[in-house]
């Protein structure tokens, strides 16, 4: 929460502070906006640590699930999918570590409709923006909770207490949580246990960091872009006040002028963020559908097998990929709808008393709101809760295979 009345620079950060909060641990935070030489090392730093934990744990994965002969069908299951998330983590990474420039021009695209829309009179937009940088770090603090507290029982409390163990000879080892090829090096003893859980733990962080950070990005620059929406429709209803009451014809022409500009910026705006998010989107759309299907086949088996700490572990790591779709989805149908709520609300002003021939000037952004551009996954599928519904039809569908072929 924030103060009713702060300066513009506070709100400005305040805007993207979840953002900064966490994509700098993980080296994502755009160079750009860092303010000093030291800041800038430390970035580059702790992306090349990012990287090393990454590979730290996708590697071994890989070399698990293609080279171990060992194990059965379920065994084999049980690998493919950490591994699958591993890969939906790198490639996240790498598209994100790509667009620092693009993630850098949209943030100060914010900062500048901070200090365009929010002046020290105008509390209608300041509330509004306030509104919706909240609404957006509200879903991204929410993400970032089961996210990481499904991650901490996956990679720390579930092989610490779980029952699956391994005997060697009269003694028994625990497993990890992610697989590792025993070609590398066999953890099954100590300390090489507890060296590759510190390893996992730190780099499971780097992993669920990505995901939550790809997740804010995509529900902050939404919410903004939604704001900016409902600050043009406000601008919209005092059109016709602004043009019946002013002796001065330039003065209303540019007044509309004005509201036309605002909706190019937001469309601009728009555009930038699904050129910087659809891939990312596409990417969490499959493997979302994929690793639902492996947590509902994991918390059925671990269920069967009357593990509790392994089944919750599953179920709350179901619970987060679930709500990290959703919240994609749920943020797409949003902007969807506050595009046509803006072009409801240029038809449903009084436009019919605009002086002489200024009504036509509406007719133009009539027609854009109603084919804007749209978040959407690879540019192949539209976000919306309809997508929603189809990931998790697909993933049940996966499921019912998978437990057929394991029975």
């Amino acid at each position: 929460m924030i103060s009713s009345s702060p300066v513009d620079g506070e709100l400005m950060l305040y805007s993207v502070q979840i953002n900064r909060w966490l994509l700098k641990p993980i080296g994502i935070w755009p160079l750009a906006l860092c303010s000093g030489t030291a800041e800038k090392i430390s970035i580059i730093m702790l992306e090349l640590i990012s990287i090393f934990l990454i590979g730290y744990l996708l590697v071994p994965c890989t070399l698990c699930a293609i080279l171990e002969k060992n194990g059965d069908l379920d065994a084999k299951i049980k690998m493919i999918g950490p591994l699958s998330f591993c890969v939906m983590a790198a490639v996240k990474y790498c598209i994100l570590l790509s667009r620092g420039e693009q993630i850098s021009e949209c943030i100060r695209k914010i900062w500048s409709d901070w200090g365009r829309c929010v002046s020290p009179g105008d509390n209608q937009n300041r509330e509004i923006m306030i509104e919706s940088a909240r609404f957006g770090r509200f879903l991204a603090v929410f993400c970032a909770g089961f996210m990481y507290s499904g991650g901490f029982f996956y990679t720390t409390v579930m092989p610490l207490c779980s029952k699956r163990t391994e005997i060697i000879g009269n003694e028994t080892v625990r497993s990890l949580a992610f697989p590792i090829y025993r070609g590398i090096i066999d953890p099954r003893t100590s300390p090489s246990f507890e060296i590759a859980q510190l390893m996992q733990c730190l780099a499971g962080f780097v992993i669920y960091s990505v995901t939550v950070g790809a997740c804010s990005l995509a529900a902050v620059f939404v919410m903004h872009a939604c704001g900016q929406f409902k600050i043009l429709s406000v601008r919209l209803n005092q059109l016709v006040n602004s043009a019946t009451a002013s002796t001065n014809r330039k003065s209303a022409e540019d007044y509309l002028g004005d509201i036309v500009q605002h909706h190019l910026r937001i469309l601009g705006f728009i555009s930038k963020v699904e050129g910087l998010l659809n891939e990312i989107c596409f990417v969490e759309f499959v493997g979302c559908t994929l690793n639902i299907c492996f947590l509902g086949y994991f918390v059925l088996t671990e269920w069967e097998q009357s593990d509790t700490v392994g089944a919750m572990t599953y179920c709350i790591l179901l619970i987060s990929f679930t709500f990290n779709i959703f919240i994609l989805c749920y943020i797409g149908e949003i902007l969807s709808e506050e595009c046509i709520k803006l072009g409801l609300t240029a038809y449903m002003i009084k436009w019919y008393r605009l002086p002489g021939r200024k009504a036509l000037g509406l007719v133009l952004m009539l027609a854009m709101s109603n084919s804007s551009t749209k978040l959407t996954a690879g540019k192949i599928v539209n976000l919306s809760l309809g997508s929603f519904c189809s990931v998790l039809k697909s993933s049940l569908a996966y499921l019912s295979l998978l437990r057929t072929l394991t029975t």
